[in-house]
Formats: C-alpha cells, structure tokens, sequence
C-alpha cells in the first residue's frame, strides 16, 4: 500500500477487537491524545496495523468540530505511520491503535502533528 494513504482496511471497525483494545494495558497520553495500543497476532486483522480514530461528543459538542478534528487526526497519521509500519514488518507483527481526541476546542493542524510524532515514537520503542 502507498505511503500517505489510509485504505479501509486500515480503519478497526470490528467491535470485539475495539473492547480488546480498550482493557489493554498499552495506554499512554501525548495531549491532546489519548492512545490505546495492542498487538495482535499475524492475521487476526487484514491490514500490519489497523486504527481507530475517536473525537467524542463529550469533548467538541459540534459536529462540524468533530468532523474536521476526525479529518486532521487522519490526516496527520497518514504522514506520521510509516515508520512504525516498517518496524512491525521487520519485526513482522501486527497490531491495533485507538487514538482519541481529548482537549476541549478544535486542534490546530501543527500541534496535533507534534503529538502524533510523539505516539509514534512512544508507541515504536514500547513494541521493540
């Protein structure tokens, strides 16, 4: 798969593995980030890493707000997964990610990309 894209089956949809994920203990905060992380055995899942994007209504009451924040968040993991992509297929493992949206106003585009260099660096050292 290309290096800036984000397929559908890279998107965690199944129910069970979210409820795994979430009583994991791979969890760790990189504000306004909230990340859960699992790994998961080779073919339990179609794609080396699956994620899960959450911007909860709790957070931005407008759905305008969540939206845009689901769009960036997306975004900004298209340009920051490659090298923990690389790093589970040279390991060859698989695993799943939720990342959730936790400060109250809408995020601005280069502070979120910060945070998520920082979750991928925490979560890339963690899974060596």
């Amino acid at each position: 798969m290309g290096t800036y894209t984000f397929h559908k089956t890279e998107r965690l949809c199944n129910r069970s593995i979210i409820s795994r994920l979430y009583e994991s203990p791979g969890k760790f905060v990189a504000f306004p980030l909230s990340v859960y992380w699992m790994l998961v055995p080779n073919g339990a899942i179609p794609s080396r890493m699956q994620v899960l994007v959450v911007a909860p209504k709790r957070r931005l009451h407008h759905a305008v707000d969540r939206n845009r924040t689901k769009r960036l968040m997306r975004e900004c993991w298209r340009h920051c997964k490659e090298p923990l992509i690389s790093l589970l297929r040279q390991h060859d493992k698989s695993m799943v990610v939720g990342i959730s949206y936790i400060h109250n106003r809408p995020p601005d585009f280069h502070k979120l990309t910060k945070s998520f260099d920082t979750v991928v660096k925490k979560i890339s050292s963690s899974c060596q």
